[in-house]
């Protein structure tokens, strides 16, 4: 009869659930703690090492998007209508200089080099430039046949009846109807000005200038369908410019002299009033040696000035004297140097000397010891007096000072109010004597260059050269092959990376090694590379650590062994689950290669097959599961009869058994901790349990709260980052906490130390080598269910 589940036996060396796993966890914690560097929580954006793997990832779809955008490209170049290109180079000088020459010249072309040339080339690209060449070469046909609606050019016409914009619908909706209308509308409907302005705008998109640098050389290009037509724009151009420069410099002279000449008339005028208030204004205020009378008492204010600064050192000098003298008398230098005082003090000494002989004789009370003592206080009392004597005189030096500088300063301010009231006379002559002078100079000023103007107006000399005119093309300059094919591999590799950017913000899975931790909060015990290498047909992957014990794969799990042996306190975990958030995360395979693993070192190592809803080890060891842990669950079998050796030296095996009505509650029952206690009794060093994934079912959760020890796998790049919270959240919530993360199928950047070259394929398929089969035995040697059937065909 089995016991309840209250009256089971635990095992006094595990502490309770609850404990362990707070220990687990702030011990994992305080170490995340301590090993995080600072500034690491902040590295989950994208950085250059993340770049280069998407680049790695996604290589052939970039170099795809790149090849189809080359293409597109080049058949678009292939189609476009040949453009041609026809150049004049022009030179622009500085004006050429005058026959008469003056201290300054009446053109605005004497400016700095930088600036004239700008704007020579504004002017090239002017409009007023480009209507001028548009009429002379006669490219408006409007103009060539006149007006056609009667209305003279740059004139308004009303707009039609039938206008969208007055015969739009009413509310808010007509109101989006016509304003989009009015965009798109002109303001007139002059077909003339409208064609003119077609004709305008065609011609100035189809020029360029182009300054030649560190140079006065200006390249004017037309771009033209016809190399004819590209070369008369070039050149026409050019002219045009040549002959609005000396116009425009003709007409600047004429305008000069005559704004000089009404300036001039203007001018004379003010300067005339101006000498005539001057002098009025001298003559009643009597004013004719004001500048003298200013200088002297500007002088006598500045000499009382250095007199006040004289007094004021004089007064602190005087007044730290007295303060020496105050603080300490008797050092002071006055007395240090007073013969009267030197005459006591020598006094002084010598009755001290008779007093101390005296002493050696004579009591204290003895009278000839008393008048000694009153003739040392009668010389003290003179030191004293002779010593306030001389601070009294330092304190009539220290007044003297003080009453000298109050004269002084008194004698500062009178003459200070003096200077301010001379300089309020002279405000109003200094701006009449200013208004005087400014009109003069402007006088003589407008005089000289209208003079200038008048001799060199009549001469103008061209400072614009054409150095090479346009030539007609042979060739055309678009479209450019190269230029276009650059263009389509620039939108193609940025077409690409925005793509795969894209595809990789919405691929929310685990994808590498050093995102388990950062996102996870786990540590990860061991990466899996991903094999490339065809496996034959119903051979397990997991078998590679016995079948290749050097290739990465089984390294990889090695250093999954080594990294478990130091996950707790006593080492490897005697009981350990290995489960997954959802299916195909190679769970199974990694119960069965660390099983091998721990059978390799010589340790007697269970594998039970805990997933009884989709069992899989079976499968991979080639062996039946017509009983199994299910059948121990449910009574059926005793447990020696279900575990089974293998060839693999020091691994046994219990397979899932047959799928039960409810694999919970057969896990829930008390017979799981008695088969781990006796399977631990019978000699097994590990326990090494493959349960079925954490979401969708309670099985996990019920077999880690009984195992405790949990590995976690996760495949990279497969299993969502959203999926794997949720399936730790829920081992959370229940009191579990994994050991650590296995990532299974991890690229070649995760695998940190295995990089032996070899090409695996991770999956099933045939294998190069091949692979013996693995015979199953159970535990009292008989043979199995696959293995009876062969044996009586023999």
């Amino acid at each position: 009869m089995t016991p309840p589940p209250s009256q089971l036996p635990t095992i006094g060396t595990q502490p309770p659930v609850a404990s362990a796993l707070q220990l687990r966890q702030q011990s994992y914690m305080l170490q995340a703690s301590l090993a995080r560097q600072p500034g690491e929580d902040a590295e989950e954006g994208i950085t250059a090492k993340d770049i280069v793997r998407l680049l790695l990832k996604h290589k052939w779809m970039l170099l795809a998007a790149i090849v189809l955008c080359t293409s597109v490209a080049l058949l678009r170049a292939l189609t476009t209508r040949p453009t041609y290109q026809s150049t004049a180079l022009l030179q622009i000088d500085r004006p050429a200089a005058r026959i008469v020459q003056f201290n300054r010249d009446v053109d605005n072309y004497q400016e700095e080099d930088y600036l004239m040339m700008q704007t020579q080339h504004e002017l090239l690209r002017s409009r007023s430039l480009a209507e001028r060449v548009i009429d002379d070469l006669q490219l408006d046909p409007m103009r060539a046949r006149g007006r056609t609606l009667g209305v003279a050019p740059g004139a308004p016409v009303a707009a039609p009846a039938g206008d969208p914009i007055e015969s739009a619908a009413p509310g808010w909706i007509g109101s989006i109807q016509a304003g989009y209308a009015r965009l798109g509308k002109p303001s007139v409907q002059d077909n003339e000005i409208l064609g003119r302005e077609a004709v305008v705008g065609q011609f100035m998109s189809s020029i360029s200038v182009e300054p030649v640098k560190n140079s006065r050389l200006v390249r004017v290009s037309a771009y033209s369908a016809s190399p004819a037509q590209a070369a008369r724009f070039a050149n026409g151009l050019a002219q045009s410019f040549i002959s609005v420069s000396m116009e425009r410099r003709m007409q600047s002279s004429v305008y000069a002299k005559s704004f000089l000449e009404d300036q001039l008339k203007a001018t004379k005028s003010k300067l005339e009033e101006s000498e005539r208030v001057l002098n009025s204004y001298t003559k009643s205020n009597s004013i004719l040696s004001l500048d003298e009378k200013t200088n002297v008492i500007n002088q006598t204010y500045t000499e009382y000035s250095a007199a006040l600064s004289r007094v004021e050192q004089e007064r602190l000098k005087a007044e730290a004297n007295y303060n020496a003298v105050a603080a300490n008398p008797e050092s002071a230098p006055q007395v240090l140097e007073s013969r009267t005082v030197q005459t006591y003090k020598e006094q002084r000494a010598k009755l001290e000397a008779d007093y101390l002989n005296s002493l050696a004789i004579y009591k204290p009370e003895f009278p000839k010891m008393l008048q000694l003592r009153a003739q040392i206080a009668e010389v003290d009392a003179r030191v004293k007096a002779e010593v306030a004597a001389v601070l009294i005189s330092v304190k009539g030096q220290l007044d003297a000072a003080k009453r000298q500088e109050e004269q002084v300063r008194a004698r500062l301010l009178d003459t200070r109010k003096e200077v301010l009231t001379t300089q309020d006379k002279s405000v109003d002559l200094n701006l009449l004597k200013r208004e005087l002078d400014t009109n003069r100079q402007l006088y003589d000023g407008l005089l000289q260059r209208l003079k200038e103007v008048g001799v060199t107006s009549g001469v103008a000399t061209n400072n614009i050269t054409v150095v090479d005119e346009a030539r007609t093309p042979l060739f055309p300059v678009s479209p450019d092959l190269r230029k276009f094919a650059g263009m389509g591999m620039l939108a193609g590799l940025l077409l690409g990376l925005a793509f795969i950017f894209i595809r990789e913000h919405l691929d929310d899975s685990v994808k590498h090694a050093d995102e388990i931790e950062l996102k996870l909060g786990l540590p990860l015990l061991g990466i899996i590379p991903q094999v490339r290498k065809k496996l034959a047909m119903g051979h397990s992957l997991a078998l590679l650590a016995v079948d290749d014990p050097r290739c990465a794969f089984a390294e990889a799990y090695r250093s999954m062994r080594t990294a478990l042996q130091f996950s707790t306190a006593e080492g490897a975990p005697r009981r350990l689950l290995v489960t997954s958030s959802v299916q195909s995360e190679a769970k199974s395979t990694t119960a069965l290669s660390l099983a091998i693993n721990f059978a390799q070192m010589g340790q007697r190592v269970l594998l039970i097959d805990g997933d009884m809803r989709n069992p899989s080890i079976h499968k991979a060891l080639n062996c039946a599961n017509e009983a199994g842990l299910s059948s121990y669950l449910s009574g059926d079998e005793h447990r020696e009869s279900l575990i089974r050796d293998t060839e693999i030296p020091n691994l046994s095996l219990m397979t899932a058994g047959p799928h039960p009505p409810s694999p919970v509650d057969l896990l829930m029952g008390p017979h799981l901790l008695e088969l781990l206690d006796s399977a631990e009794a019978m000699g097994f060093e590990k326990i090494i349990i493959d349960g079925p994934p954490v979401l969708g079912i309670a099985d996990a959760i019920v077999l880690g709260n009984q195992i405790q020890h949990i590995l976690f796998t996760v495949k990279a790049g497969s299993t969502r980052l959203s999926g794997i919270r949720d399936a730790l959240r829920r081992m959370r919530m229940s009191g579990l906490m994994p050991l650590g993360v296995a990532l299974t199928a991890a690229p070649e950047q995760s695998q940190y130390g295995y990089g032996y070259g070899y090409g695996y394929g991770y999956g099933p398929g045939p294998e190069a080598g091949g692979a013996k089969p693995t015979g199953i035995r159970d535990q009292l040697g008989r043979p199995t269910a696959v293995e009876r059937p062969a044996r009586a065909a023999a």
